[in-house]
């Protein structure tokens, strides 16, 4: 992070917004394979880039910061360190700058990285049964504490955000920050923040988790945040 211009100020961040990355060659060879079965998802999770529908989420997501008043335009952005968040937030960062908006501070954090799948990782469902024939009742058992060969369990996730958001309280320079992580990162933040249970976790993936280029908002309360919009995408590309 290069140096902050902003000056310390009392107290902890008053909006926390969080962004899943846009659509990633990770998620459309996903997809594919939902359909056909033989498509090929790539295997460096470090490495995923955005395809071109994510370039112009993250484009769309720049636009929706820059119309943000003053008073709520994110002042500090905290990034993981995957290829395709970071390409996110430079599509969206570019779109503020075209805007003649202020950019914000800028850090690039490995806890907000995704989950760890381990040996699972990237592979079908339909594939972990066949290689792995025990796993999937394992986390069927146990789907928030189950931790794949060689990965972590959503808790570890949980675990290493927790960490992150103690230096965002502790940070009294900026009041307005923005995440931009993945979609696991996003659901955590949401139990941590609103203090939910395991089951309240379990029910919101269910229905359905933070979608490519989504933003999610919160905004301080008395005794913590209150949660303003869930994975709203109405800025999104038709």
């Amino acid at each position: 992070m290069t140096t902050c211009p902003h000056p310390e100020r009392s107290g902890p961040a008053d909006l926390l917004y969080a962004v899943r990355h846009g659509q990633s060659t990770g998620n459309a060879a996903f997809a594919a394979a939902e359909i056909d079965g033989t498509a090929v998802i790539p295997s460096d999770d470090m490495a995923i880039s955005l395809t071109g529908l994510g370039e112009r989420q993250a484009a769309a997501v720049g636009r929706w910061l820059a119309a943000l008043g003053e008073d709520e335009a994110p002042d500090m952005v905290w990034c993981s360190p995957y290829l395709r968040a970071g390409q996110t937030w430079q599509i969206a960062e570019r779109e503020l700058g075209a805007a003649g908006r202020p950019l914000p501070c800028h850090r690039v954090d490995v806890r907000l990285r995704d989950r760890d799948r381990g040996q699972l990782k990237h592979l079908h469902p339909a594939v972990v049964r066949e290689r792995f024939p025990g796993e999937p009742a394992k986390e069927a058992r146990d789907t928030l504490r189950y931790r794949p060969p060689g990965g972590e369990s959503f808790l570890d996730v949980a675990e290493r955000l927790r960490g992150v958001l103690a230096d965002v309280e502790a940070d009294h320079r900026h009041r307005r920050v923005l995440i931009v992580a993945h979609d696991a990162v996003v659901l955590f933040f949401r139990q941590i923040l609103e203090r939910l249970t395991d089951a309240d976790i379990l029910a919101i993936a269910g229905i359905g988790l933070a979608g490519n280029g989504s933003i999610t908002t919160w905004r301080r309360a008395a005794g913590g945040y209150r949660l303003l919009a869930y994975d709203d995408r109405s800025h999104l590309p038709g």
